[in-house]
């Protein structure tokens, strides 16, 4: 993916070109001969609003839709007026006139509407988050994304253009191909499907990484990606935390042990204090008792 951004003095010429949705009612007048795709974010527009739909070319009324794609569609108040979602095998166009049956390979196919094409019956060997099932919708032709290592592809490119919240205009360029996602991509120059690049490696645009993220043209890792904890961290962390359960027990016991050191010691000088202040007074008895027996006898 390609991302540019365009000066904020061309906000007007842009806008100049800006295709609005229409607003006709259920009910009222339209022409599906002017149903169309947004210049700028490819949304569908027709002559109706985004709840209906366009019966035809000519003399055509708008009707409510009768299918949707989105879980939670825009334009609809109540989940209770929601249409119905398309049962697997099928799918909705863009215009929400009904479910349809999925198209084979070769197919002409809405515009980035992968689930409109039919799955592989070995869709198992190459289906990705970038396909649907191992499916694509390539230049609005369904295909299957299985083309191998050095054969032809084909390269799909689409340009979004948003304001972002300064004014500026953002424009950003989608790259899809049918190569075999995320190992292979399609190179820009030579049309052949080659092997994707891993971390750090030089690249040019998104898709010539593993992880279809090249940042100042290096292959990271994209914003998203969990952090991966090693092994070895895990380990580390174990250790540590054993040795630091270890060492809060061996200061506990260490503490106790002085505590218990301290309270000895005191006891300790409290018995020899007790021992001396009873000798002390068993020797003031005696010499008292001494003194008052020579008294009497020298009278």
């Amino acid at each position: 993916m390609l991302v540019s951004t365009l000066s904020v003095f061309n906000l007007l010429a842009v806008l100049g070109f800006q295709v609005y949705g229409g607003t006709t009612s259920i009910g009222g007048s339209c022409s599906s001969s002017r149903d169309r795709l947004d210049t700028n974010n490819h949304k569908f527009m027709s002559d109706c609003s985004d709840v209906a739909y366009c019966s035809g070319s000519v003399n055509g009324t708008c009707l409510p839709r009768t299918c949707r794609r989105d879980e939670f569609p825009f334009g609809y108040a109540t989940p209770n007026t929601l249409p119905q979602l398309c049962p697997l095998g099928s799918f909705c166009p863009d215009e929400g006139s009904g479910c349809k049956a999925q198209v084979s390979p070769g197919s002409p196919c809405q515009m980035n509407r992968d689930e409109q094409c039919t799955r592989a019956v070995t869709w198992q060997d190459f289906s990705s988050p970038e396909n649907f099932y191992g499916s694509l919708c390539l230049r609005s032709i369904c295909m299957y994304a299985n083309a191998t290592i050095g054969t032809p592809c084909i390269i799909d490119n689409t340009t979004y253009t948003d304001i972002g919240f300064n004014g500026q205009l953002f424009t950003t360029v989608v790259i899809r191909d049918n190569c075999h996602s995320p190992s292979l991509y399609c190179g820009q120059n030579s049309l052949l499907c080659e092997q994707s690049k891993v971390l750090g490696l030089p690249c040019q645009i998104d898709q010539e990484c593993e992880q279809r993220n090249c940042v100042e043209g290096i292959c990271a890792e994209p914003l998203e990606t969990p952090l991966r904890v090693a092994p070895w961290q895990y380990a580390i962390t174990a250790m540590c935390i054993l040795g630091a359960m270890v060492a809060t027990c061996l200061m506990l016991t260490l503490i106790h042990k002085r505590h218990r050191l301290l309270r000895y010691r005191e006891l300790r000088e409290y018995y020899q204090e007790q021992l001396s202040l009873r000798r002390s007074i068993i020797e003031l008895h005696t010499a008292a008792s001494a003194a008052t027996m020579l008294d009497t006898k020298q009278k």
